[in-house]
């Protein structure tokens, strides 16, 4: 192996290392907020997962009413 390809590979490492640690600040966070707020993490992150989708894309939450609606009319 070259040694442009160890440095670049090594870079690639601390890079993941990195979001790792990030990922893991994240984590915290969520429990923080859900602490907080009294709910639970999984709560937060389906909130944060909806809204993210709704402003890379739109519609996830039109898409989400609709399920509900449809869960709704099953359950009356």
């Amino acid at each position: 192996m070259s040694k442009e390809f160890r440095d670049a590979m090594q870079d690639l490492l601390v890079q993941k290392e990195k979001i790792a640690r990030m990922q893991e600040q994240l984590k915290e966070s969520v429990k923080g907020v859900a602490g907080r707020f009294d709910c639970k993490p999984a709560q937060v992150t389906k909130v944060l997962a909806l809204v993210q989708k709704e402003r890379e894309k739109g519609g996830a939450l039109e898409d989400l009413q609709a399920i509900l609606g449809q869960a709704e009319s099953v359950l009356l």
